[in-house]
């Protein structure tokens, strides 16, 4: 019998969203060959009313997400910033406790920070099993900056069993503002090569509507952390030395009518195009159809779109923040300043220059495997006999 992992993560596919937290869903899905998981996705009480004509029933057609619950999360916005925890913990408890006590979990995993790593190790103390916290990003680099909340994550992360980070550079923060560095362990993500592989550019193009030969790719929220209105701004210079080259955004957000009129501005709408959300499987034909992927946030834990984009063989440039700088080398990108454009521009025209080794790319991104990342997350949990078992 499979041991039982109750997880808690609001990045996660939702009936509305099929594309949040896809590396999430990547995880657990490859996770779940070894372990009985069940997950609980809690959903906020605005965005539940936004989407409340939306089915919630189980996501066809993967058998997991069949595993998942979407219950209500309340809360009160604002000040009240330092309460989040205990109202996730009180509406999972209020409204999922007879599914869970059901289910008799041996385990419980969070995956953020705040509020999911308060509520979650909180219900486990309550059923009494140990509780485990996975942290990505912002959720340490951004919301552990507030005073209440991180008294919070200090507490939890000293009650917990362990604490996965995504980046070494997550871990060395978590042991900074007080977690004990014996419960921290550094995991990365990992990558699905049977999905993100190299293609030759020219036969990648053929898949999608019409693609420039020389072109750069953003992936992700267009939101002002995540440098998309930087990339824009550096294209405007590039675009007086490359005639032909043109920009991709993959993503939508709040800064999208900004950007769009950006472009107007700077008579660049037949060159910029916003692909809106683009499905998962298919990025692996615009990471290939890339001349190079550009991803310049402010912040990060380990984005999961480089390691994927360097999978296909594609060059990267990104900024010199979080985990970013551990997972790439001179010969798979280029890294550059925050929130720096002009800097920016010269490591794109830089990056369009060089004469890449494809396959050297490709060999560094191998190292990232959804297996590795798997062996390590059993290890945590104490149940790697259950994949020795499964080999």
């Amino acid at each position: 019998m499979k041991p039982r992992l109750l997880i808690i993560t609001n990045l996660y596919p939702t009936p509305w969203d099929s594309q949040r937290g896809v590396f999430n869903f990547q995880q657990f899905n490859s996770l779940a060959e070894y372990m009985d998981i069940r997950l609980i996705v809690p959903i906020s009480w605005k965005e539940r009313l936004q989407h409340r004509n939306t089915d919630t029933s189980p996501l066809p057609p993967h058998p997991l997400q069949s595993n998942a619950i979407y219950p209500w999360y309340w809360y009160t916005p604002g000040i009240f910033r330092g309460s989040y925890g205990l109202s996730m913990w009180a509406s999972i408890r209020g409204q999922c406790n007879a599914w869970i006590r059901e289910f008799k979990p041996q385990y419980l995993l969070s995956s953020w920070a705040y509020p999911e790593g308060m509520a979650g190790t909180m219900l486990a103390q309550q059923l009494g099993i140990p509780a485990y916290v996975k942290v990505h990003g912002s959720d340490v680099n951004i919301i552990a900056n507030i005073p209440s909340v991180r008294r919070q994550i200090i507490g939890w992360g000293k009650q917990v069993a362990a604490v996965a980070a995504v980046s070494t550079d997550l871990s060395k923060k978590l042991q900074k503002i007080g977690i004990p560095a014996s419960k921290i362990r550094t995991i990365y993500n990992g990558i699905d090569h049977k999905i993100f592989y190299p293609l030759p550019p020219g036969q990648a193009r053929n898949m999608l509507p019409a693609t420039a030969s020389q072109n750069i790719l953003f992936v992700g929220n267009l939101k002002k952390e995540k440098g998309c209105m930087d990339l824009l701004e550096s294209f405007v210079q590039l675009s007086l030395r490359y005639p032909e080259l043109k920009l991709y955004f993959a993503g939508t957000g709040t800064m999208l009518p900004i950007m769009k009129k950006r472009c107007v501005e700077a008579q660049l709408q037949n060159r910029v195009q916003f692909l809106g959300k683009v499905k998962h499987a298919t990025l692996n034909y615009w990471y290939n159809a890339a001349s190079v992927v550009s991803l310049p946030s402010y912040n990060e834990g380990v984005p999961n779109v480089l390691l994927e984009a360097m999978a296909c063989g594609t060059p990267v440039v990104a900024t010199n923040v979080g985990g970013i700088p551990e997972i790439m080398t001179d010969n798979t990108g280029i890294l550059t300043p925050v929130n720096d454009i002009q800097t920016l521009t010269e490591k794109l025209d830089e990056a369009l220059q060089k004469d890449w080794d494809h396959h050297t790319i490709n060999r560094h991104a191998q190292q990232f495997s959804w297996e590795k990342n798997i062996q390590q997350m059993l290890d945590i949990f104490g149940c790697s006999n259950s994949m020795e078992r499964r080999s």
